[in-house]
């Protein structure tokens, strides 16, 4: 398990890295803790390809506080554990922006971390079969997680998966339409006879496209423009 402590105190982030490294001692899980006192410095990391299962950030952070950083990490990786270790109590509501995994008072650190790595484990555990989408043709079975897809694009007889992970991308021999049936139960949207989109990673849709959270628009189907939304809206509310 790869970890990142923030915070702009040294003495704190030392004290935070002596206990994580005697907790999953004890655990017996291994782990990499690495740690950053400037903000700046880790969302740069972040931009370059960077990435960690866990943060624990500070939100009394300069240059960019812990609750704007947090925002930048969702963008960058939905599925890690973010973890905010603050003085500030009164800051528990905003940081549920960011889907916080939890909010630990800094004087309660020391009472409250155990329990809450423990239920990183235990929720890392629960993943299963379920939560993967197996596809075969005549010569090779893939194996994808399911959150990992961004979307699909058909190309001829080939299909392009945009994973996360960097924008990462595989072509596969596959129809379109068979993975379309795969995956229509785990909230993907057939926005254009070419395209398959989760819709964890759409931001926004108009007639002009289907906005993505990095920044990419796909193409839309025009006469299918109304279903799509009503399809977004019933799996978003």
């Amino acid at each position: 398990m790869r970890i990142m402590l923030c915070d702009d105190e040294p003495v704190t982030i030392d004290y935070y890295y002596g206990h994580l490294s005697k907790l999953f001692e004890k655990m017996g899980v291994s782990c990499a803790i690495d740690t950053c006192t400037d903000s700046g410095r880790l969302l740069a990391q972040l931009y370059n390809g960077a990435q960690w299962d866990v943060y624990f950030l500070d939100i009394d952070m300069p240059l960019i506080n812990g609750l704007d950083l947090g925002k930048k990490i969702r963008e960058q990786d939905r599925g890690c554990y973010l973890i905010y270790v603050s003085i500030h109590r009164e800051r528990v509501y905003d940081s549920l922006e960011t889907r916080p995994f939890r909010f630990i008072p800094k004087d309660e650190f020391l009472s409250r971390i155990e329990p809450c790595i423990r239920d990183i484990l235990a929720d890392c555990r629960t993943e299963s079969e379920s939560d993967f989408v197996v596809l075969e043709n005549p010569t090779v079975l893939y194996r994808y997680r399911i959150a990992d897809i961004i979307y699909a694009q058909s190309l001829d007889k080939y299909i392009r998966l945009f994973l996360t992970e960097g924008a990462q991308t595989e072509s596969i021999r596959y129809k379109l339409s068979d993975l379309e049936r795969q995956l229509l139960p785990h909230g993907f949207i057939r926005v254009h006879k070419s395209y398959l989109a989760n819709f964890r990673f759409i931001k926004s849709i108009s007639s002009a496209g289907i906005l993505l959270d990095d920044g990419k628009t796909l193409p839309v189907g025009r006469t299918r423009l109304e279903e799509i939304k009503h399809t977004f809206r019933r799996l978003t509310l």
